[in-house]
């Protein structure tokens, strides 16, 4: 009987984590980064309608202007601070669900890559809320980068 609970336990906890799901944030750019105020969107390749809707959010929750999109394969621009880009994927299980989600930002000037955010689903996924996922995805990302900000304008204040 003891085996039999064992194995039932060991069952019970490989499938909570097989239920879970990840998040990655990795700051691509050490070095001056300046402060984010204003954002576009670049499109890519099989962007989802809702999931552009769900960016934009996030970007205006964290306080940023954000202007009009730029085509597919733009790297630079003069207009803004950073370049938005995505890519969503989505799959069939009932009904349609998020499985991954990857942001980059990148910086308008240079069109160097700041950062990159990846989510992603288990494979024995739940039907997670993918506007909560954009949200928090981009406000993680985000909270690195302003701290990155921050400590670069504190080091360079103390030099003086």
């Amino acid at each position: 009987m003891t085996a039999f609970r064992l194995a039932i336990a060991i069952f019970f906890f490989a499938m909570l984590g097989a239920c879970s799901t990840t998040q990655e944030v990795h700051v691509a750019k050490y070095g001056s980064i300046k402060p984010i105020n204003s954002v576009s969107q670049v499109a890519d390749a099989g962007n989802s309608t809702s999931a552009d809707t769900h960016l934009h959010s996030a970007l205006i929750k964290e306080g940023l202007n954000v202007k009009a999109s730029l085509p597919q394969g733009t790297r630079r621009s003069q207009d803004v601070d950073a370049l938005v880009s995505y890519i969503d994927v989505w799959r069939w299980d009932l009904v349609m669900y998020l499985q991954s989600l990857s942001v980059r930002i990148f910086d308008a000037q240079s069109g160097d890559l700041l950062i990159s955010g990846q989510w992603k689903d288990s494979p024995l996924h739940g039907f997670r809320n993918a506007e909560e996922v954009m949200q928090g995805l981009v406000s993680e990302m985000m909270q690195k980068l302003r701290i990155r900000s921050e400590q670069v304008k504190t080091a360079q204040n103390a030099g003086n």
